[in-house]
C-alpha cells in the first residue's frame, strides 16, 4: 500500500510539474468568446515576448510574464476598415488587452484574465487553422 502511495504521490508531482512548464510561446489561439462573434485570434513568437493577432486589422506588440502573471504592452495596429460590428468588437478587444493582468494555460485551453474580473478564453488553433 506505501508503494502504491508513493507512486500515486509521485505521478501527481509529475503531472503538477509538466503543467507549470507548459507554455504558449510558438502557438496561436483562437478567443472562444469573442463580442459580436468575430474571430480573433492571438499568437505568440517562439523566441521573443512579442504577441499579434487579427480581428478585421493586424495587431501587434510585446508582453511580459511573471509566474501567472501576463501583462501586455500597447499594441501597434494596422489602419483598415471593416463592417462596423466587427470594428467595435477589434475596439472592444483591443481595449481589453492592456487590462489583462493574469493567465491560466491548462492543455490547449488559454485563459486570459483582467483587473476588472473579465475573461477571455482562447482555444489552440490546429495547424491546418492558421
Amino acid at each position: 500500500m506505501k508503494k502504491l502511495l508513493n507512486l500515486f504521490c509521485a505521478l501527481l508531482m509529475l503531472a503538477a510539474c509538466s503543467s507549470q512548464n507548459a507554455s504558449f510561446k510558438g502557438k496561436e489561439y483562437k478567443l472562444t468568446n469573442a463580442p459580436e462573434n468575430a474571430e480573433i485570434t492571438l499568437g505568440f513568437d517562439k523566441t521573443e515576448n512579442r504577441f499579434f493577432g487579427h480581428v478585421v486589422n493586424n495587431y501587434f506588440g510585446t508582453y511580459e510574464v511573471n509566474g501567472a502573471e501576463l501583462k501586455f504592452g500597447p499594441a501597434g495596429v494596422t489602419m483598415m476598415a471593416g463592417p462596423e460590428n466587427l470594428m467595435k468588437a477589434e475596439s472592444q478587444y483591443l481595449m481589453m488587452l492592456p487590462k489583462v493582468n493574469a493567465f491560466v494555460l491548462q492543455e490547449n485551453k488559454l485563459t486570459l484574465k483582467t483587473t476588472d474580473g473579465q475573461e477571455l478564453v482562447y482555444e489552440e488553433m490546429k495547424q491546418e487553422e492558421k
